[in-house]
């Protein structure tokens, strides 16, 4: 009980230290009371402010006297599934239906025996009634109270362990304290603690001396949908309901009066925006388009350059034969003198090629590689880097001339 006593001091200190966190950013303050007024809310029709809420946990149950066992050998598990309506910042209501299981020790024996227990409470939003209401509140320190019936021992495993075929249900009262946690507008993360108090005929677990009263404890995390309007609006201190919705009334209809002089003075300045916008876009299209002939004519201009800087050859050889003739190797030494003139950073492809037409497809291209390999070693040893040379052997799909000549090797 410690523990649990601790706990609930934690809580309820955490909730005074962020009671009052932002009231310099609640811009209500200068227009209304600090405090929540059962009056000074104008906003909370039947579906506003619902929620819907889930949660799991564990507890324990225990006789008012003469409890037998261990602490860790009483507790069980339980869910709860909860619906609320918050009618006012500070005051709520919500119906709930809890279902577990407890465990009882009887002469060194655990028994677990399930229960049921539908509830009505009435809560009470602590953070709001003592800190103001702040929709942007992050933690809120909620109490409640309240009963309702209370149902055990309705299934035949453990009508079997506990010894008897009853499943006693009766009124129970519960009370405890809920942290809400919101994580956004319509999420809150929950921390339930809770009592249940009921007679002790509602455990089905009898041995004598158990007292007169069955206590329940537990705690559960769980998560909360807020549904509907999710706040509430304030009317102004000193006025009636009717007063601000006469100035309600008034400010809409000056405000459609200023958007339709606004909506004119729009349509006039769409109108001059609209013409300057098509004078631009046409200046735009002209620019771009000079823009293009430019770049189109750059292109041209370096392409003729790179042309004239980077010579191209064609050496053509005997049917079968990969060797190079004198008249060749005094071509490919002119070519070499071009291209040590030309740019360092070009890189030349030298392809050989074969007459796929006769011959055998694979030793035609082992010959078309050996052509431009032979190509390649002589332009390497007449000083041309090699890593300015690149050389391949093409394919039949790959021939540059229709009829015959294609005993060639092609230097670009």
């Amino acid at each position: 009980m410690k523990k649990i006593y601790f706990i609930l001091s934690f809580f309820l200190l955490l909730s005074s230290l962020t009671l009052r966190a932002g009231d310099s950013k609640d811009s209500l303050k200068t227009d209304t009371a600090p405090y929540p007024s059962f009056k000074g809310f104008v906003s909370n029709k039947f579906w506003d402010n619902w929620e819907i809420s889930l949660g799991f946990g564990t507890g324990f149950s225990v006789y008012s006297s003469n409890n037998q066992g261990a602490w860790g050998d009483r507790f069980g598990i339980n869910g709860e599934i909860t619906v609320a309506k918050w009618l006012h910042p500070v005051v709520g209501v919500r119906a709930g239906l809890q279902g577990g299981n407890f465990n009882t020790v009887r002469s060194d024996e655990k028994i677990k025996w399930p229960f049921l227990y539908g509830h009505v409470d009435a809560m009470l939003n602590m953070s709001n009634w003592i800190g103001g209401y702040k929709e942007n509140r992050v933690y809120y320190a909620v109490l409640f109270a309240g009963m309702g019936l209370y149902g055990s021992n309705f299934t035949d495993a453990s009508k079997t362990a506990s010894g008897t075929m009853d499943a006693p249900a009766n009124f129970a009262f519960t009370a405890g304290l809920i942290n809400k946690f919101r994580v956004s507008p319509s999420v809150d993360i929950n921390l339930e603690l809770r009592g249940i108090l009921g007679m002790a005929s509602l455990n089905p677990v009898q041995y004598s001396g158990r007292g007169r009263f069955l206590g329940n404890g537990d705690i559960s995390v769980g998560v909360t949908y807020r549904f509907g309007k999710r706040d509430f609006q304030r009317g102004a201190a000193g006025y009636t309901l009717e007063d601000i919705k006469t100035m309600m009334r008034e400010a809409e209809e000056a405000a459609l009066a200023a958007k339709e002089k606004e909506n004119s003075l729009e349509s006039r300045l769409a109108e001059t925006q609209e013409n300057a916008a098509t004078a631009s876009q046409r200046a735009d299209i002209a620019e771009k388009e000079l823009a293009e002939a430019n770049e189109e004519l750059d292109n041209l201009r370096n392409q003729k350059a790179l042309d004239e800087a980077t010579p191209e050859e064609m050496v053509f050889f005997d049917f079968g034969m990969a060797v190079l003739t004198r008249e060749d190797q005094i071509r490919l030494t002119v070519l070499s003198d071009q291209i040590k003139k030309g740019p360092q950073d070009y890189v030349y492809t030298i392809t050989g090629y074969a007459d796929f037409k006769t011959g055998a497809h694979d030793r035609n291209i082992a010959l078309a590689q050996k052509r431009a390999r032979v190509v390649y070693e002589y332009l390497v040893h007449m000083g041309i880097p090699a890593d300015m040379l690149t050389y391949k052997g093409a394919g039949a799909d790959q021939q540059p001339f229709n009829s015959e000549g294609n005993q060639t090797v092609i230097i670009k």
